[in-house]
């Protein structure tokens, strides 16, 4: 028995992060043997490239405008391991954290005596989730897939409804090294019966029109660019079928995952009133996705930890900063495509500095120097150089890893408390 959380939490992310799967029958046989029954509960999965904690955060908001109690899964956290599990707006309970990774852990004990072998580290955390939920009695879970979707722990489930974001390239290794084939991944999550809404690009239509017609009674619904209007960029306002709609987060991008999530609500909950829906968008937050961190200079944080979100600010930048300079502060890990997403990064930024951050999995970035891009290896000393140089016309976009942007969100906020 764990008696300390920190040790606890060390315990579980330990736990090896993904094992090898054709099937999902050892999740499965995982879940039934927990005895988890959440057969009365509405579920929404959400998967996608990029976009998926917003939809969630911006489902929650609504959810708890309305007040229904929501069960919200995402991953990964940018400051405590607590946000990856939360009931509405509140992260899951330090003390009540504790004592599920120990009954987890006890759990895991009696699967191998059963069955063989451990559970993965995903595995065991979608079972203390859904415990969680189930035992709290939520109105309705909301399920962010954690990789790919076909194989995933959290697709064991049926749900109500499935959302899929934006599609582009990411961890290639386990899912691919073409759009169709990270779709295929992402389309796993469909079974029979169920019903799809999506904003992927227009040119995986077809695509998924044809996979959706070889199953069974799936109906699906898409949404691009072409159906919002932005009205305003500072805040987000944008249009949709004569309805206006102001939201939390800022990005051209948001505006499909802002619909995303008003459509599912609508779908699921069609007796939650417009209001309700327009009021839980305007209040809702995602710590780290374009995110202010100072007051009196134009300073941002943004986790766009692949080349398809990268792709997304290289078109946002310009659009809310037309008349100001851009310059960016960028770290990621190893796993990354840095090359790749240093180019990007060029198309907007006219000042690049690139800098470190402790992670077992980080490799110093010193390499990529070059004219054009500078190297500061203290994170909060390239910050304070990067800072002191700014003028009104100069605006800081601090991105990269989420790993990064949650070490670095921590470490100025508590610079700023000291």
């Amino acid at each position: 028995m764990f008696e300390v959380l920190d040790q606890a939490i060390a315990w579980l992310e330990s736990q090896l992060k993904f094992k090898p799967k054709s099937d999902l029958d050892r999740m499965r046989a995982a879940f039934d043997m927990a005895g988890i029954d959440a057969s009365g509960i509405k579920k929404i999965h959400v998967a996608g490239t990029n976009g998926k904690g917003s939809v969630c955060a911006y489902l929650g908001s609504m959810f708890n405008e309305a007040g229904l109690r929501a069960g919200i899964f995402t991953s990964p956290y940018l400051l405590r391991f607590n946000e990856r599990v939360r009931i509405g707006l509140d992260e899951i309970a330090d003390d009540v954290l504790l004592t599920l990774i120990n009954r987890i852990h006890g759990f895991n004990r009696r699967f191998k005596a059963e069955y063989g072998e451990t559970l993965a580290f995903f595995e065991l955390l979608f079972l203390l989730a859904m415990t969680y939920f189930v035992e709290e009695k939520v109105d309705v879970i909301v399920m962010e897939v954690g990789l790919g979707g076909l194989l995933d722990a959290t697709n064991i489930l049926d749900y109500d409804v499935s959302l899929i974001t934006s599609i582009g390239f990411d961890h290639m290794k386990q899912l691919g090294d073409t759009l169709e084939s990270i779709a295929y991944n992402k389309l796993g999550i469909l079974k029979p019966g169920n019903h799809l809404i999506t904003t992927v690009e227009a040119g995986l239509h077809d695509y998924f029109q044809e996979h959706l017609a070889r199953l069974d009674h799936v109906t699906g619904v898409f949404y691009t660019h072409a159906d919002v209007k932005k009205i305003h960029d500072l805040p987000l306002v944008f249009q949709h079928e004569g309805e206006t709609y102001k939201v939390g987060l800022l990005g051209d991008f948001q505006m499909l995952n802002a619909l995303l999530a008003v459509k599912a609500v609508g779908y699921l909950f069609p007796d939650i009133g417009l209001d309700t829906i327009k009021k839980g968008l305007e209040k809702a937050t995602w710590p780290g996705r374009f995110e202010r961190m100072d007051p009196d200079k134009l300073i941002y944080l943004d986790g766009a930890h692949n080349s398809h979100a990268l792709d997304a600010l290289a078109k946002t930048m310009p659009a809310l900063f037309p008349d100001h300079q851009v310059w960016v502060l960028f770290s990621a890990l190893s796993d990354k495509d840095i090359k790749g997403m240093l180019a990007i990064i060029r198309r907007f930024a006219s000042k690049i500095v690139l800098t470190g951050f402790p992670d077992p999995r980080y490799v110093s970035l010193l390499p990529f120097k070059q004219p054009g891009i500078d190297y500061i290896d203290d994170p909060l000393e390239a910050v304070d150089s990067m800072k002191a140089d700014m003028d009104e016309k100069t605006v800081l976009l601090m991105t990269g890893s989420l790993h990064f942007a949650g070490y670095l969100s921590r470490m100025l906020k508590e610079a700023k408390r000291r």
